[in-house]
């Protein structure tokens, strides 16, 4: 059937090589948020071995958010791997929340960099979880699109269909929700939710009602 004929402008191919590219480069660039602390070794003499691991220590902040938004964009990859593993074609539609989904995680750098630098203000965890937050409701919009047209599936698969196949993606917007509510409140709780949210992805399917089995 012809791409014309079937009202299928795109192979997913294409659009898979497009979004592999972009979450390659942008957890590549994550890195760039942490810099080398700089010493003035005339100045700072003996001391400066010291006074390195110090700064080293005080880098923690650059570390964290790094760890954090490096998974997270793991987590919203696999997640677009599920759903894209049984699509077949690519419609208009689809095209594009998939284009809206790599310009949203196309901002988590900037977030993150606005995290590292003001780890303790609360405009800045808002900003961070919203940006989470928009990427995980595009991509669960991406799934709704898909589970609504058939067609665009391998005509043996049910796994996408059902309706619990979405409750991982769930969980994690639901909890930078949470985390922005604690913003209000006391933000080391929202620093822990950072962490807590990475953790349904490394629980096993049988857990959330999903098969592994390509059926």
């Amino acid at each position: 059937m012809s791409t014309e004929r079937s009202g299928f402008i795109f192979s997913k191919g294409r659009l898979e090589s497009l979004t592999d590219g972009v979450f390659a480069i942008i957890m590549t660039i994550l890195v760039f948020n942490i810099s080398v602390p700089e010493l003035i070794l005339f100045a700072e003499g003996e001391y400066a071995s010291e006074m390195l691991s110090n700064r080293l220590a005080n880098l923690w902040p650059d570390i964290f958010a790094y760890i954090v938004s490096f998974v997270t964009l793991g987590v919203y990859w696999v997640a677009h791997h599920r759903i894209f593993r049984w699509i077949l074609d690519a419609d208009r539609a689809l095209i594009w929340i998939n284009i809206s989904f790599l310009m949203t995680i196309g901002l988590i750098p900037f977030s993150t960099a606005l995290l590292t630098q003001y780890l303790d203000q609360q405009v800045s965890i808002f900003i961070y979880s919203f940006n989470s937050i928009l990427a995980g409701l595009i991509i669960y919009t991406l799934y709704h699109h898909v589970k609504g047209n058939p067609e665009l599936l391998d005509k043996t698969v049910h796994v996408l269909i059902r309706k619990r196949s979405g409750r991982r993606l769930a969980m994690t917007v639901l909890t930078y929700s949470i985390a922005i509510i604690f913003s209000f409140i006391y933000l080391p709780i929202s620093h822990f939710l950072f962490l807590l949210v990475l953790l349904p992805e490394f629980i096993p399917d049988r857990y959330f009602g999903r098969e592994n089995s390509r059926k």
